[in-house]
């Protein structure tokens, strides 16, 4: 990221760079799109069963004096396990994996993303950082997904000053 930062700075670009938080990461998780991702990054048949038999049947129990409530869990990793983060990272692989335009770069760190897009003026970085933003966030509603609108952040970068950024 820094490299393409530079380099777009050094070539009289303007950047727009949007960092995005998803909310309640792990227990957000959505199981299909954890399958899918495993079907779609070539995981061996056993692993892909024995993930599936894992997040089956998983009950959650409140119990009281007087009341017990049992609940099935059909969302999210079990908080605390040791294949929970890896099961999140493969379900966000398919936001790195979008198919952006070269002016682009993603990467991710754990459940936080950051979007870079370059271009020769502000309203044409605005063009294309908006058609990015449209593929996450469809990919996002289609994986259940919810991107934290308020912790998210839009930083223009540029070398230029003020007046000839228009």
């Amino acid at each position: 990221m820094k490299d393409f930062v530079n380099e777009d700075l050094a070539a009289g670009e303007v950047l727009v760079r949007v960092s995005l938080d998803v909310k309640d990461t792990f227990d957000a998780a959505w199981r299909p799109s954890i399958l899918n991702g495993l079907r779609a990054c070539g995981c061996p048949k056993n692993l892909y069963d024995l993930t599936k038999s894992y997040f089956s049947q998983r009950t959650a129990i409140l119990a009281t004096n007087s009341v017990r409530v049992e609940r099935e869990i059909i969302k999210g990793c079990p908080q605390g396990s040791c294949c929970g983060p890896g099961f999140w990272k493969v379900q966000y692989n398919s936001l790195l994996k979008l198919n952006f335009q070269a002016q682009t770069k993603a990467v991710a760190f754990d459940e936080d993303q950051i979007l870079a897009t370059s271009g020769e003026s502000v309203r044409a970085v605005e063009k294309y950082s908006n058609g990015e933003l449209s593929k996450i966030t469809a990919l996002s509603k289609n994986n259940k997904i919810r991107l934290n609108k308020e912790k998210s952040k839009v930083m223009l970068v540029s070398r230029k000053k003020r007046k000839e950024l228009k």
